[in-house]
């Protein structure tokens, strides 16, 4: 996969199943318009967003682009901030319905190009796939549970070395130096820089770079001195009126965050173990064992690397799962490609473009 610009994914199979964030990928109250595209698996969905995106990129406009996590060669949104345009893919497990129809969304019916007497005559295939694509989903969540238990145990244990207050002082010096503090509170976006992948767990190293001129890397295995810190800086920033872009944990998504960066300012922490590894494009280390208590003991050694060794193999169980539902999904797109009249998505296309760059 290569990144074009801001890449992100706005959600992904996690412990709870799957986890999205599209609702927040536009604010229709600030003046946002949304394009929903609705079609089946492989009706161009994911083109159509390409090549708008392109053409934005001719124009001079920076855009945001959205991975899909079931199959990261494919988009699931695009964003155009300048403009205020978003355009997602409105289908599940991500699926969106206008909330201000013609206000503020508007439907992009890729159902118009296909021929549905063609669909009919492979309607129990169709069916089947359907339904076993979901089962495999279904299926890798259970790994990814086990995953979040195994490390969820690990923080846990860390969680009691902790010395909260050398946090706490950390995160203050840090936002009142190196931040551009000012009255109110400041915005915060959300994303995911990680996800749960048919290839792996991927990170956009990427996007960290393209955002950051400083990438601050802190190696924590456990994730707990790590998650106090992002959560700790987040909160500080936040409330020191510092915009912050959030990055969530794909194992705990509504728990600490993984990474935050401060666009403004182009600094990022970001945590590094052994899912992860920021050391090439770090420009400053913190180690973990900086902010636990002086006289913390390192005990349940074993305990620890079973729990690492453990959540790596349910880890790769989950992605098993996950690469066999791509490949379900793929002879899916294959009956709906050869119903689809792809001169009717390309003049769509076109059409969309007017609308957006006028």
């Amino acid at each position: 996969m290569k990144n074009e610009g801001a890449a992100f994914f706005m959600g992904t199979n996690t412990a709870q199943g799957y986890f999205s964030l599209f609702p927040e990928l536009f604010d229709a109250k600030d003046g946002w318009t949304a394009y929903l595209i609705k079609g089946g698996p492989g009706t161009g969905k994911s083109g159509m967003m390409k090549r708008i995106a392109a053409k934005a990129q001719e124009r001079g406009y920076a855009v945001e682009r959205v991975y899909c996590s079931s199959d990261p060669q494919s988009l699931d949104a695009v964003r155009i901030p300048a403009l205020k345009v978003c355009l997602l893919d409105a289908t599940a497990p991500h699926t969106l319905d206008p909330q201000y129809p013609g206000a503020a969304e508007t439907i992009v019916n890729l159902g118009e190009a296909w021929d549905r007497e063609k669909l009919k005559e492979n309607a129990q295939r169709i069916m089947a796939l359907t339904d076993g694509n979901k089962a495999l989903h279904k299926r890798s969540v259970m790994f990814f549970q086990a995953a979040a238990c195994a490390l969820e145990d690990s923080r846990r244990r860390a969680l009691r070395s902790l010395n909260t207050d050398k946090i706490e002082r950390y995160a203050q010096r840090f936002v009142a130096r190196e931040l551009t503090v000012s009255s109110g509170k400041g915005t915060e976006r959300r994303c995911f820089l990680n996800a749960n992948t048919p290839n792996g767990y991927l990170t956009l190293f990427d996007t960290a770079e393209a955002a950051c001129d400083r990438i601050i890397r802190i190696t924590d295995e456990t994730g707990a001195a790590a998650g106090e810190l992002m959560e700790t800086l987040r909160r500080y920033a936040i409330g020191s009126g510092v915009d912050v872009l959030t990055c969530l944990d794909p194992f705990r998504p509504e728990g600490r965050p993984l990474h935050v960066i401060f666009p403004n300012e182009r600094i990022g922490f970001f945590t590094d173990n052994a899912r992860q590894n920021f050391k090439p494009c770090a420009h400053k280390t913190l180690r973990s064992a900086r902010f636990e208590q002086e006289d913390a003991a390192l005990s349940g050694r074993q305990r620890l690397l079973f729990n690492k060794k453990a959540a790596a193999q349910f880890l790769g169980d989950g992605t098993a799962l996950l690469d066999k539902a791509k490949r379900v999904h793929d002879e899916l797109e294959q009956l709906y490609i050869e119903a689809m009249d792809f001169g009717r998505v390309d003049q769509m296309t076109e059409a969309l473009a007017k609308k957006i760059f006028g």
